[in-house]
């Protein structure tokens, strides 16, 4: 089963540090955790378009525990993945 482009790149992860690595042409995305970096590599350049990927690093974030107050849970395991691209800045992160 082949899966989106929108499936496979979820969203951004916009924080200080990656509006800082966006600036040298790294971005952070939140991806599906069973995207293989081929696959990733292939959907980041036909969503944006004019850009070229050089580098892709992965990152499996494990589930952890958390407390707010009284209540605890956990916080779902996922994914991200840090494109380095050559090309346009992107300008989602440019107005970050």
């Amino acid at each position: 089963m082949a899966l989106k482009l929108y499936e496979l790149i979820k969203r951004p992860m916009v924080t200080e540090k990656t509006a800082v690595m966006a600036e040298t042409g790294s971005y952070v995305f939140e991806v599906n955790p069973s995207a293989t970096k081929t696959e990733l590599k292939k959907a980041f350049e036909e969503l944006f378009d004019g850009r070229k990927v050089v580098s892709i690093r992965t990152i499996v974030v494990p589930a952890y525990k958390k407390r707010v107050g009284r209540f605890s849970g956990t916080v779902n395991a996922g994914k991200k993945a840090i494109f380095t691209v050559v090309g346009e800045p992107i300008e989602l992160f440019a107005s970050a």
